[in-house]
């Protein structure tokens, strides 16, 4: 999954009505990097830990959130 921001609104008018899903966008593509940073350094010191597990699944559910926020944004 990008995280990129995806959400761009091409008016006043749309950007009032996608402006709180554009932060929700945000704050999960910021958690998401880091996130990700640190699942790859714990996968490199020790990738079979229970904390690199607990990390992985929490990117996972970062990332379906993420899918989530921009779905409602192109059914919008």
């Amino acid at each position: 999954m990008g995280t990129l921001p995806q959400i761009e609104p091409v008016s006043t008018k749309h950007l009032l009505a996608c402006l709180g899903l554009a932060i929700d966008e945000a704050k999960l593509i910021r958690s998401l990097i880091q996130s990700k940073e640190m699942a790859d350094k714990l996968e490199r010191d020790n990738p079979f830990s229970d904390q690199s597990i607990r990390l992985n699944r929490e990117i996972t559910y970062l990332e379906s959130k993420l899918a989530e926020v921009r779905s409602k944004v192109s059914r919008g």
